[in-house]
């Protein structure tokens, strides 16, 4: 059963604008979280 819009995204080049897109998002989501850690730790340090 072959996937005609990967096929297409393939055949136009476009799937690596897809995966950068979704790279970017997932090494955002990932600086976001260590940052919110960091937060957390610190306001947990603070509190004892």
């Amino acid at each position: 059963m072959p996937v005609e819009m990967a096929d297409a995204f393939r055949a136009e080049g476009k799937i690596w604008v897809v995966i950068t897109v979704i790279g970017i998002i997932l090494v955002g989501l990932f600086a976001y979280l260590s940052w919110l850690d960091l937060r957390l730790r610190k306001a947990e340090n603070a509190s004892k």
